[in-house]
């Protein structure tokens, strides 16, 4: 018969060689509740004028669906170009002849005409960039190049999510722009893997403002992404999709509704990750 004290120093040693093992085996093969989830969506864009206008409204694609919270505007953080968080514009998503969009109006936009000046040696490097204004061109533009700096102002907002976002095909299956026609499939430029998919759509913007004839305006490219993220211990992973739309530029007196031509890249990433 085996005596208690003898029962305890088994047992004790069984404690000994089984915890350091139970412990590797955890972080070789973590079960899935030890990983932690994010699901999050993130739309930016921004809008820029070198002229300052006047009773501008903007009417923009933004996310719609199931995973949009009703007031969703209400999430929008918009910066000024000097990074100070703007809180006076007026901003909602609305309906419009084409469906949702998000409305911007603001009684008054600043927007400086400024440039930036590249100076630039016999072999192409770039030896200086200075900020002008107008009146700072040089005479002599010899070894310099000069591109538009305007205005901008940003803006942006994101949403998380306690489920798994359909990356791989979300339009139809995820919250996505709105509006959107003219889907089709087309060839990924830049493929990770098999699991890639893109696609090419059509949106439309618009911009109404009073403003010198010489003002440019321009809606910038509209970023609109989601991911699903999992990480235990130091170890991390995703799978992503990501939208784009080209800029909309407003110049010479042209104001209004523009078509706009959109990629999306889905698939990006792993999809063999744990079970949230």
């Amino acid at each position: 018969m085996v005596s208690s004290k003898r029962l305890l120093v088994i047992a004790l040693a069984l404690v000994v060689v089984l915890v350091p093992v139970a412990a590797v085996g955890f972080l070789v093969f973590p079960p899935d509740f030890a990983y932690s989830h994010t699901s999050t969506y993130s739309y930016a864009t921004s809008i820029s004028t070198n002229s300052t206008i006047e009773n501008a409204t903007f009417h923009l694609p933004f996310p719609a669906g199931a995973d949009v919270e009703a007031d969703a505007a209400s999430n929008l953080w918009i910066y000024g170009d000097d990074g100070t968080q703007i809180t006076d514009w007026d901003a909602a998503v609305v309906q419009t002849a084409s469906g949702p969009m998000l409305r911007v109006h603001v009684d008054r936009l600043v927007g400086e005409d400024r440039y930036v000046l590249w100076t630039y040696a016999p072999n192409g490097s770039v030896i200086d960039r200075a900020e002008i204004g107008p009146d700072e061109i040089p005479a002599d533009m010899t070894d310099k190049a000069l591109s538009p700096d305007p205005t901008r102002y940003s803006i942006a907002w994101q949403r998380s999510v306690d489920h798994d976002i359909e990356t791989r095909y979300p339009i139809g299956n995820a919250s996505f722009l709105a509006p959107i026609t003219d889907v089709s499939s087309t060839d990924c430029e830049y493929a990770w893997d098999e699991s890639d998919a893109c696609w090419e759509f059509t949106t439309v913007a618009a911009a109404t403002y009073e403003a010198p004839a010489e003002a440019i305006v321009t809606i910038d490219e509209i970023r609109f992404e989601a991911w699903n993220e999992w990480g235990f211990w130091l170890s991390n992973s995703f799978n992503a999709f990501e939208a784009t739309t080209p800029p909309a530029v407003y110049a010479d007196d042209r104001q209004g509704w523009t078509r706009l031509d959109g990629q999306l890249h889905a698939g990006m990433g792993r999809y063999d990750g744990p079970a949230r």
